[in-house]
C-alpha cells in the first residue's frame, strides 16, 4: 500500500509540476512574447534557462536525499516553485523574465522527475523499477492534460493570472501532498559522494563504479541529445523534406503515442528483463530510424518507418534512463547516481533544441541527420560496453 500510494500521489503532482512549471510556455509563448516585447525565440530561452540552473543544481542534492531523504526535497521544490511563477506572472522585462525562469531551475531540481525517481526507490526497495515505470506511465498524461488546461486558464485569466494560479497550486495542492500524502521512511545511511562506498571497497571496484558511471552519463545524454533536440524540430525536418505541412504536423503528433505504446510494452514486461536491456535494445533502434529517413529522403515509407523506430526507441530510453542505474547500484546508491547524471543530462536537454534548430536552418537535413546519427552511435557503444560490464547474478 504504501508503494501504490506513493505512485498515485507523485503522478498527480509530477503531472501538475511539469505543467506548471515547464509545458505551458508552448500554448502562452505569443503572448507572452507581445506583452514582453520579446521575440517568440527569446522567449523559448527561458525553459533553456530552467534546464541550464537544473542541471547545476541536480548534483547538489545528493547529499540532501542521504540526509533528508527525497519525500522534504519533493515539498521544498514545490514550494519554491510558487516564488518563481509569480515573479513570471509579473515580469516586465528580459531581466525579470529569465530570472523567473532560474528559480524555477532551482525548484525543477528538487520538485520534478528525479526526485520522483529518487523517493520511488525509497519506499519500493527491489520493487523500484516497476514501481518507476508505473509512474512514468502516468507522466505520459502530462503534456494531453497541460495544454487544454493552460489553454483555458489563459483564456479565463490571462497568462499572467494563470502563472498566479499555477503558483498557488504548487505551494497549497503539491507541496502539502509532497510533505503529508507520502509515506514517511528514514533515508539510508550512505556515503553520497561515491555509489557505493564503503571502507573495504578496493581500487579496482571504486574505479569499475566510475566507468559505470561515466558510461551511463555518455549513453544518457547522447541519446538525451537526439530525442530531446528532435522533440521540437521534428515538423519542421519532416517540412525540409517537402511533406506538405498538414502531414508533417499529423504524423510528428503520434510519436507520443508510440512513445507511450514503448513504456506500457516496458512496463508489462515486468522483471522479464531489466533497465540495461531496454536502454540496449532502444539504442539499437535509435540508428535504423535516422537512417531510414535519410535514404528515404522523406518518402512515405521512410517517414512510417522512422516515427514507429524513434518512437520506440525515445519512449523505451525514457524508463532505461530511470531504471539502468538499479541494475549496477543498490537502491540506497541511486539517489547519489542520478543527481550526478542531472548535470550533463539536463544540459544536453537544454542545448538540443536550439543546436538542431540552428543545424537544420543552415546545413540542411542531410547533415542534420549526420550528426544525430553519430550522436546515436556513441550512445549505442556505451550501451554496449555497459552490457559487458553487467553485475552477474548471485547464485
Amino acid at each position: 500500500m504504501p508503494v501504490l500510494r506513493s505512485i498515485i500521489v507523485l503522478s498527480i503532482t509530477q503531472i501538475i509540476a511539469w505543467g506548471a512549471m515547464f509545458m505551458f510556455v508552448s500554448v502562452t509563448a505569443a503572448g507572452m512574447a507581445d506583452d514582453l516585447l520579446l521575440r517568440p525565440s527569446a522567449i523559448y530561452l527561458g525553459p533553456t534557462v530552467m534546464l541550464v540552473a537544473m542541471a547545476f543544481c541536480s548534483p547538489l542534492l545528493a547529499p540532501v536525499y542521504a540526509r533528508h531523504g527525497a519525500r522534504l526535497v519533493l515539498a521544498f521544490g514545490s514550494a519554491a516553485a510558487a516564488p518563481g511563477l509569480w515573479l513570471l506572472a509579473g515580469a516586465g522585462g528580459p531581466v525579470s523574465y529569465f530570472a523567473a525562469w532560474g528559480i524555477l531551475g532551482l525548484a525543477g531540481a528538487a520538485a520534478l522527475t528525479t526526485s520522483a525517481q529518487v523517493f520511488l526507490t525509497e519506499i519500493a526497495g527491489e520493487g523500484a523499477r516497476r514501481a518507476i515505470g508505473a509512474q512514468m506511465l502516468a507522466m505520459a498524461l502530462a503534456p494531453t492534460i497541460a495544454w487544454p488546461v493552460t489553454t483555458f486558464c489563459e483564456a479565463a485569466l490571462g497568462w499572467r493570472g494563470t502563472f498566479v494560479l499555477y503558483g498557488a497550486v504548487m505551494l497549497l495542492v503539491c507541496a502539502p501532498l509532497h510533505f503529508f500524502a507520502l509515506p514517511r521512511r528514514e533515508p539510508p545511511k550512505r556515503n553520497p559522494r561515491v555509489p557505493n562506498s564503503n571502507q573495504s571497497a578496493s581500487p579496482a571496484a571504486v574505479r569499475r563504479q566510475w566507468r559505470v558511471v561515466a558510461l551511463i552519463t555518455a549513453a544518457v545524454a547522447l541519446n538525451g541529445f537526439v530525442t530531446w533536440g528532435f522533440q521540437l524540430v521534428v515538423i519542421d525536418l519532416f517540412r525540409s523534406f517537402a511533406v506538405p505541412g498538414y502531414l508533417a504536423v499529423g504524423v510528428g503528433s503520434a510519436i507520443g503515442f508510440i512513445q507511450l505504446s514503448a513504456r506500457l510494452f516496458d512496463f508489462l514486461g515486468g522483471n522479464r528483463w531489466d533497465g540495461l536491456t531496454t536502454g540496449l535494445v532502444a539504442a539499437a533502434i535509435m540508428p535504423p530510424a535516422l537512417l531510414a529517413l535519410a535514404l528515404g529522403e522523406g518518402a512515405e515509407w521512410s517517414i512510417i518507418l522512422f516515427l514507429v523506430l524513434y518512437g520506440l526507441s525515445s519512449g523505451a530510453m525514457s524508463v532505461s534512463r530511470a531504471t539502468m542505474p538499479l541494475v549496477f547500484f543498490s537502491s540506497a546508491e541511486y539517489g547519489a547516481v542520478v543527481a550526478r547524471l542531472g548535470l550533463p543530462l539536463n544540459l544536453a536537454f537544454a542545448a538540443a533544441p536550439p543546436f538542431f534548430s540552428f543545424l537544420l536552418g543552415e546545413a540542411g537535413n542531410r547533415w542534420t541527420l549526420a550528426f544525430a546519427l553519430l550522436c546515436s552511435l556513441g550512445a549505442l557503444a556505451s550501451m554496449a560496453l555497459l552490457s559487458r560490464m553487467r553485475p552477474a547474478k548471485p547464485g
